[in-house]
């Protein structure tokens, strides 16, 4: 699944898709005025003002080329739309669309605070990503909503796993002071945002003020867990019958206080641990598991290096956050493959990344494998990765930027600058080759991570002969 910025001669279809969602599923439950009002809204020469204006940007969440969802944000951070195939509901699609509008408004627009006006059935789907009620339920033209809103960052939000994230929030009280001033700037860089993208014609602007209120259909139900999958945890995951250890969940969370030698701080780190493994490299194993979550918090916190200090001395508003959440996608005898994805800010707001980690393990002596271990890296292998990885993610800039064999420097593991990491992993599904990148073109950050899936069986013809392989033949 990628996101993606839809293109003008996109929009149409886009629209067909959300009047298809809207009619089989929500119309029945509006009034012919409300169904009036949304019509209106989405015709195509109505819509189309805001876009082309640059006043709403529209996004869309593309699978295999095929379009399962659309979602439109303002210049001043208000939704506007959210819809997802009935085929594609409760797999976290909504999620991912909301997480790429607010990475657009806190680092294209840097707008701190995204508002909605949720229809009823929407609300708590709101609330579980961090959306709070401003005024009660109110009804305008037919249509009624619920004004909600959310504040961006200093705090983190954290991806949720079925199970709480202790200690992120964690001295609340304690950060009061910071918090106030922030947000005392957050409030006028607002008004701010706010006075300069609001760039409508005037037949739209009366048309805002007469139809205020946003949509949302995720079909989220009351299966909150189901409806949260995506990223890594919409990866299936295999484990054998009776492993020889249990896997045990850790945690390690920070929060800076207020005191003038410290940055603000928010750092909240998962990870597996084994127990019960017989041998002595257990300590070792979980060893290596660790040091991969922990990654981001020793770069910027426990052992800064001399540049990381030099470029905090320079930052007008630090901020240092890790968020990481892990699966352990394949658990085998004496094997193990882990998937961290790292949410994390390296230095202030607008320096944001999700990274991809990954560790793939034999258990009884800790040997490490990487990508290059695993297949041959020639020519016939790399046509068909990158053909699998524009098939992933379509229109992905990063992957037309450089030549196959760059890439195949990426995936031996050779990039000294640091803009990608090779990153593969194990799953019941067989094994995704991919990368994590970051690299600047000196006006813009571009960040992410890409894989491409292969079953066991496609990946035969390309096989090396390590050990792996004989790890892992019972993947399917």
């Amino acid at each position: 699944m990628f996101v993606r910025q839809l293109q003008d001669h996109e929009i149409l279809d886009a629209l067909h898709l959300v009047w298809d969602v809207f009619a089989g599923e929500i119309a029945p439950f509006y009034s012919p005025q409300g169904i009036a009002e949304f019509q209106n809204f989405i015709r195509i020469e109505n819509f189309m003002v805001p876009v082309r204006n640059g006043a709403m940007v529209v996004f869309g969440a593309v699978e295999e080329g095929e379009l399962c969802g659309v979602s439109a944000v303002r210049g001043n951070g208000h939704v506007a739309l959210l819809f997802v195939k009935r085929n594609w509901q409760r797999r976290g699609v909504g999620r991912m669309l909301m997480a790429s509008m607010e990475q657009y408004c806190i680092g294209e627009l840097g707008v701190m605070r995204m508002t909605v006006n949720a229809s009823p059935n929407a609300v708590e789907a709101y609330h579980r990503m961090g959306f709070r009620d401003t005024m009660p339920l109110m009804e305008q033209n037919g249509i009624r909503f619920v004004p909600m809103e959310k504040m961006a960052p200093p705090g983190i939000h954290p991806q949720k796993m079925g199970k709480v994230h202790k200690g992120l929030f964690v001295g609340i009280v304690t950060c009061a002071a910071v918090l106030s001033v922030f947000l005392l700037l957050l409030f006028v860089k607002v008004i701010f945002n706010i006075t300069e993208n609001r760039v409508y014609t005037d037949n739209y602007e009366r048309f805002e003020e007469e139809m205020p209120q946003e949509y949302w259909w995720d079909d989220d139900g009351e299966d909150e867990e189901e409806s949260e999958e995506g990223g890594i945890m919409a990866i299936r995951c295999y484990e054998a019958e009776e492993l020889p250890y249990e896997i045990v969940e850790e945690t390690y969370t920070y929060r800076s206080t207020v005191r003038a030698s410290e940055y603000p701080m928010e750092f909240n780190i998962k990870y597996p641990q084994i127990e019960g493994l017989a041998g002595g490299k257990v300590d070792e194993v979980n060893e290596i598991l660790k040091g991969c979550a922990m990654r981001t918090v020793d770069m910027l916190y426990l052992n800064p290096s001399d540049d990381m200090k030099e470029q905090m001395l320079k930052e007008t508003d630090p901020f240092f956050a890790s968020q990481v959440i892990y699966r352990v996608t394949y658990a085998g005898e004496d094997f193990i493959s882990v998937t961290f994805s790292d949410h994390y800010y390296a230095g202030n707001y607008y320096l944001e990344f999700q990274d991809l980690r990954t560790i793939n393990m034999r258990l009884s002596d800790a040997q490490e494998f990487v990508a290059a271990d695993i297949v041959e890296l020639d020519d016939a292998f790399m046509q068909d990765w990158h053909q699998r990885m524009k098939k992933e993610a379509p229109g992905a800039e990063v992957l037309e930027r450089i030549e196959i064999e760059e890439f195949r420097s990426i995936l031996k593991g050779e990039d000294p600058e640091g803009r990608y990491s090779d990153e593969f992993f194990v799953s019941a599904d067989g094994i995704e080759i991919g990368l994590t990148y970051h690299y600047s073109d000196g006006t813009y950050l571009s960040r992410g991570w890409i894989t491409a899936p292969f079953t066991l069986d496609a990946l035969k013809e390309y096989r090396s002969d390590s050990d792996f392989w004989n790890l892992v033949q019972s993947a399917n």
